[in-house]
């Protein structure tokens, strides 16, 4: 039985026209065994019954919190602004059209009191709503937890990269506030570089072996299923990571070398998709070679005189033959 005097637990959820799925996902937040939770919910300019979902749970539960946004402008946006209204100790986010089971905050936070850990991460099913199976997933992240708990800044960045999900962990909620972290808006995947800022500044990560959490998948309005937009989302928000790792004092020659690494990754996987003129490709590639061009200093010898050469090399060829340069500077 949980005691009343616990922490404050905040799980945030983002709507939007997630009508098929939304009062399941309800149902799964508001039967926590842990009681002390505010549930603060995003409305994001839905337009199907989201919103009319939202207010009937919202009149039966006095622990829910609905905002609406008067338009939509996406799920990085709503995260950010329901991280303006968090209340809670600790924070879990938990989207509209997936799952938890009623012990998920509860076992999540005995983690998080028994080891001190700012970030409590657990496994995952994988629910394909179309067929209705289920698959465990995650091995490699289980596997690398429990053989290397990561201490030094690749190896937090290394576990950032397998975890690369921002729900299904409890979150201390000063560990977000105090270093200032944020969504990235209007880019897909929007958690990428939340993820890796989260674990490069968290003192203590608990990893627990258990499966609380459902990820619904096969939903064809999700966008994280158009993979052009995604690759494209995912230089974007290198290029923004890397931006912002100048101004903060992350300091490792092996983390840096890898974020460049992972940029021309990114560049290179833009040679497979074409995307609408109104995404600018190759001006963002161009960004990240001169951002790779920016933290080369931060490498060891060798790998600085590379990507020295790489920039400028870059800046004498044309925006569509850069994801070619980055296919030969492996």
């Amino acid at each position: 039985m949980i005691e009343n005097n616990l922490p404050l637990i905040s799980i945030l959820t983002p709507v939007y026209n997630a009508e098929p799925f939304l009062a399941d996902c309800l149902n799964g937040v508001l039967a926590q065994t842990y009681r002390n939770i505010e549930v603060i919910c995003v409305d994001d300019a839905s337009v199907d019954k989201s919103a009319l979902i939202l207010e009937q749970y919202a009149r039966k539960d006095n622990r829910i919190k609905i905002l609406k946004q008067s338009s939509h402008h996406g799920v990085a946006v709503a995260r950010n602004l329901l991280l303006q209204h968090v209340k809670g100790e600790y924070i879990a986010f938990v989207d509209a059209d997936d799952l938890v089971l009623p012990v998920y905050v509860e076992q999540m936070y005995q983690a998080a009191a028994h080891t001190g850990a700012e970030i409590v991460r657990c496994l995952y099913d994988l629910l394909d709503h179309r067929t209705g199976q289920k698959i465990s997933c995650e091995l490699k992240y289980k596997e690398f937890c429990q053989s290397v708990p990561p201490q030094t800044a690749i190896q937090r960045l290394q576990a950032a990269l397998d975890d690369s999900q921002v729900w299904l962990k409890l979150i201390k909620t000063s560990l977000i506030k105090e270093n200032q972290i944020s969504f990235i808006p209007h880019i897909l995947p929007e958690d990428i570089s939340f993820e890796i800022l989260l674990y490069q500044y968290a003192r203590q990560i608990t990893f627990v072996n258990e499966h609380f959490y459902t990820y619904r998948v096969g939903n064809l309005k999700s966008a994280s299923s158009n993979r052009s937009l995604c690759a494209y989302g995912t230089l974007e928000a290198m290029v923004f990571l890397c931006q912002d790792l100048v101004r903060r004092n992350l300091v490792e020659r092996q983390f840096y070398e890898k974020i460049i690494s992972l940029t021309l990754h990114a560049v290179r996987r833009m040679r497979k998709y074409s995307l609408p003129e109104k995404y600018p490709v190759e001006k963002t590639c161009r960004e990240a070679f001169h951002m790779i061009e920016k933290f080369s200093s931060y490498c060891g010898p060798f790998k600085q005189r590379k990507y020295q050469l790489m920039s400028r090399i870059a800046r004498e060829l044309t925006d569509k033959q850069l994801a070619y340069l980055a296919c030969l500077m492996r």
